[in-house]
């Protein structure tokens, strides 16, 4: 969360662009809403100093100097692609909230479709990879572009240090380093590494805690930066690491919370019967791998047809920092799959490679498409409150504990390497049991 971590200045009202109002309708958790509401008002003011007061004339020109605005800052491409995503939310609520008069030509979203210099014209990530190169956090790897800002910092190198640790983990070092980074950038122009001490790193978490940050993600911005710091030093970058004597709060282990049998089974069994054939058949796909097999999010998306078993019976996964396993598939998972093989050629394209699973472009698909399709099937049955993929792979793990599985197995069908982690679904099944005790037995 880009918004948590940069430097704030006394503001003017911006009262006309209802940002409270807008921030109640937000399905999420407090840190986030006071993240976006931030990111808001930032851009509502950068707008007044233009003579915009009214976020119904706000055109596409304010938007795309905004963002111009931004880049040239030098703050990361991330930043940058998470605060027009805020955006582009915000306009199109205040669209549906202040409709045009009647008569009068219909509001546009002044946001949408507005891209970032970096994803419009960015030599190493290329056409193929633009969809990625929008996606927040979840780039990774070199280019130019991204490398060009906070080069004091050095990012880039300090993630491709990270020899031992799965892309996404490297992807998340990174994003916290550059989140540090953009604050200390603020709050002391010019210190950079070597002129960053102990005090600014627990100024900056007391800005995370106040902004709302849970102690596990202040924990593992401690986590990235002890990390980073002590990369630096060796590399000559830091004279000292300003992380040593930072308390790292305590967190409380949290327990999964998986959805019962009979919902779990009408949530991956639902379909959109007004979609066509190809998407009804991959989203059920994709439902019933995530349940029925407990795969990751990530692993789903990273399978491809050599994933499959001959028989398709089996699927071959990689999972967390490249371990690959091998992990049945439920009957019908195994029918599903081979109804998605049939129809998978209508949505092929030139950069859809072997990827089992794609988008409707043909590229493959990817996380967010996922949530999208989970989303769709949990409101067509109803579901309060929605849910996301991995409460998928802790209803696969808890049901599974519920009926007589042993932990080691269930150890390795979701491919922890620590039995600790496993132990979790122990604990939920003890809480059932707890609850069937007392709402039952007479001297509960």
């Amino acid at each position: 969360m880009g918004g948590a971590a940069r430097a704030t200045s006394a503001r003017p009202t911006t009262d006309t662009f209802e940002v409270a109002r807008y921030l109640r309708t937000l399905r999420t958790s407090d840190a986030v809403r006071a993240w976006r509401g931030d990111e808001i008002r930032r851009a509502a003011e950068q707008l007044a100093a233009v003579g915009v007061h009214d976020p119904s004339l706000v055109t596409r020109d304010h938007i795309v100097a905004y963002v111009a605005q931004m880049e040239d800052a030098g703050l990361t491409v991330e930043t940058v692609a998470q605060a027009l995503a805020v955006l582009t939310s915000y306009f199109a609520w205040h669209c549906r909230e202040h409709p045009a008069r009647r008569g009068a030509a219909p509001r546009t979203n002044p946001a949408h479709g507005v891209r970032t210099a970096h994803s419009a014209a960015c030599p190493d990530c290329g056409a193929a990879g633009r969809q990625r190169a929008d996606r927040g956090s979840s780039l990774k790897g070199a280019c130019a572009v991204r490398d060009s800002r906070l080069p004091a910092w050095a990012p880039s190198r300090f993630e491709a240090s990270l020899t031992a640790s799965a892309a996404n983990t490297r992807a998340a070092y990174r994003r916290d380093i550059e989140l540090f980074a953009e604050w200390m950038d603020a709050a002391e122009p010019g210190a950079g590494p070597r002129g960053t001490d102990r005090g600014h790193v627990r100024a900056y978490l007391t800005v995370l805690h106040d902004g709302g940050a849970t102690a596990r993600t202040v924990a593992r911005r401690i986590a990235s930066l002890r990390r980073y710091f002590a990369w630096a030093t060796a590399e000559g970058m830091a004279g000292s690491d300003p992380t040593d004597a930072v308390h790292t709060p305590a967190t409380k282990g949290r327990l999964p919370r998986p959805i019962d049998a009979d919902t779990a089974a009408s949530l991956v069994s639902t379909e959109d019967e007004d979609a066509p054939e190809w998407r009804r058949a991959r989203d059920r796909a994709v439902l019933e791998i995530l349940y029925g097999s407990g795969l990751r999010v990530s692993e789903v998306c990273g399978l491809t047809l050599q994933s499959m078993s001959g028989d398709g019976s089996t699927v071959r996964v990689m999972g967390k920092g490249s371990k690959e396993r091998l992990v049945p598939l439920s009957a019908p998972a195994k029918r599903a799959v081979a109804r998605w093989a049939k129809v998978r050629d209508e949505v092929v394209a030139p950069r859809s490679g072997a990827w089992l699973f794609l988008g409707a472009r043909g590229g493959q698909l990817s996380r967010r498409d996922v949530a999208r399709l989970l989303d769709e099937a949990g409101e067509r049955i109803g579901l309060a409150g929605g849910t996301h993929p991995h409460a998928l792979r802790h209803s696969f793990a808890t049901h599974l504990m519920d009926n007589g599985a042993d932990t080691r197995s269930i150890q390795e069908l979701l491919g922890h390497s620590d039995a600790s982690t496993t132990q979790r679904y122990t604990h939920v099944s003890k809480e059932k049991l707890r609850a069937a005790y007392a709402e039952s037995h007479p001297r509960a």
